[in-house]
């Protein structure tokens, strides 16, 4: 018996190891090669449970393909398929949810002739599974139907509000519901072009604003013409990515590292309507070096937006992913750069399959899936359900977050929204408080001061008008009085 003790006590170390190397819960989920922060309302850096974590790498040799060369973009379909623009290798990659290796398309029939890409840049699917892949070095979109064949070309737009020197180089394309083409082009500063459904161009969509230095400002003032001519110009900045949601509104990012709203969500005429009103208006990171390759504030790559207001943001320069929600209150910041799984070298993409982010790195050619954790799943559930008005579903989520920590603001301020929905104005004022917005507590505050004031006011007209009576009575009782001394 003891022997069978001492050979049970020796297989408990034996067992664990087996358990730990046959879990099916991913050994990349165990942890992350990067911490998680936030940004508190005083701008400071806080500590923050992590809201995503590595879960795999796909790459060429996983798919049993050639590697991926360069790849710039991938697209996840309404239908759960992946499509990385494979710039490179002058094709389009097709995966399934399971990251499987579907079929590459690098071929079309363009009438009677077979037609390929020249360094695909960028790839939008529709609902119905047309495809349009920015094919920047044919300096056109191709259109393709769900069967892979085409159905227009659009090519270089022609139009006399372009410069002569204008050249076409798309690197990024959308599709609204009305089919409409918006496409981001290389070395472009008058803005997003947009095409009708035909095909033919229609203007342009949100110029940025010039940005200048007023230093710089001042010695063109004062410079001679010669000196003027060598001087660089004030340009507008270019757009680098794009996305549109479920409205129609498009999300952008931009290549001035200096610009206050390197974020912006346009509507259908090309006015910034992008809310702010988080702690910190959508920048990326608050504190940064002005040393270092990395210096400077974040350069954001690409944009992503779900259809419950959450945009997810991929700073290229630190390779972090900056998470808002529709009101701009960023919910959480994750990843760096690096060459371990979970970190980047240059991340050019980013995408949402299902909860699941998925990022594209064009220098190690794969790309990284992130899992989302427990916290991470109760932060995007509760944004949704306040995004669909169920509100009172959301608080229960935001009171699980305070559980796990209790330092996350956001979640106090997403129950005083609730709370005020269901006319709960004093506790909503005091989890506004807690959360340190000053707006919502001006709203709590101010709608219980409206709650007491009605409640007492029958209390008050009462009192008054019983003090009415006292005061009437009392002068007819001193009247009657001076009437019997008189006599």
């Amino acid at each position: 018996m003891r022997e069978l003790i001492r050979i049970a006590k020796l297989s408990i170390p034996f067992i664990f190891i087996l358990c730990l190397l046959f879990s099916p819960v991913s050994t990349a989920l165990a942890s992350a090669p990067y911490e998680g922060y936030n940004y508190s309302s005083w701008g400071e850096t806080t500590p923050s449970p992590i809201a995503y974590r590595p879960d795999r790498v796909v790459d060429g040799y996983s798919l049993g393909i050639d590697s991926f060369n360069q790849p710039r973009d991938i697209y996840i379909s309404a239908d759960r398929h992946i499509y990385v623009a494979d710039t490179g290798n002058n094709r389009i990659v097709v995966l399934n949810d399971r990251y499987e290796f579907v079929r590459a398309i690098t071929e079309f029939r363009n009438g009677t002739e077979t037609d390929s890409f020249r360094s695909p840049y960028g790839v939008f699917v529709t609902e119905d599974n047309d495809k349009y892949i920015a094919d920047m070095d044919n300096a056109r979109i191709v259109q393709l139907d769900a069967d892979d064949r085409l159905v227009k070309i659009i090519d270089s737009p022609q139009s006399e509000i372009l410069v002569a020197s204008f050249v076409f180089r798309p690197t990024k394309v959308i599709v609204d519901k009305a089919e409409r083409v918006y496409a981001v082009s290389q070395g472009t500063f008058d803005g997003i072009i947009e095409f009708d459904a035909d095909g033919h161009f229609s203007g342009f969509v949100g110029a940025n604003r010039v940005q200048f230095n007023p230093v710089d400002y001042f010695w063109k003032m004062v410079a001679t013409q010669e000196q003027r001519n060598r001087m660089l110009l004030f340009v507008p900045t270019e757009y680098t990515n794009a996305d549109i949601d479920e409205r129609g509104f498009i999300y952008t990012t931009n290549s001035d590292a200096n610009t206050s709203r390197p974020i912006r969500r346009l509507n259908p005429t090309g006015i910034d309507v992008l809310r702010s009103q988080g702690y910190w208006p959508p920048v990326g990171d608050l504190n940064f070096t002005n040393t270092g390759d990395a210096k400077g504030p974040s350069l954001f790559s690409d944009i992503t937006v779900t259809d419950s207001g959450i945009y997810s943001a991929l700073d290229g320069k630190r390779g972090k992913i900056f998470t808002y929600d529709w009101d701009g209150n960023l919910l959480y910041v994750f990843g760096k750069m690096g060459d371990q799984v979970g970190t980047f070298s240059m991340p050019a993409a980013i995408d949402y399959l299902g909860d699941d982010i998925v990022v594209l790195d064009r220098a190690t050619n794969r790309l990284t899936v992130f899992g989302v954790t427990p916290i991470g799943a109760w932060i995007n559930e509760a944004v949704r359900l306040h995004f669909q008005g169920e509100d009172a579903q959301s608080a229960e989520l935001w009171r699980k977050v305070i559980e796990y920590d209790a330092n996350y603001g956001i979640a106090y301020i997403g129950i005083s929204k609730a709370l005020l929905r269901q006319g709960l104005n004093e506790e909503a004022a005091h989890y506004a408080e807690l959360g340190k917005d000053r707006n919502y507590y001006s709203k709590g505050f101010q709608r219980h001061r409206k709650d007491v004031l009605r409640d007492q006011l029958g209390n008050v007209f009462t009192i008054g008008i019983a003090a009415m009576l006292g005061v009437i009575v009392i002068r007819a009782i001193r009247k009657r009085r001076g009437k019997a001394q008189h006599v």
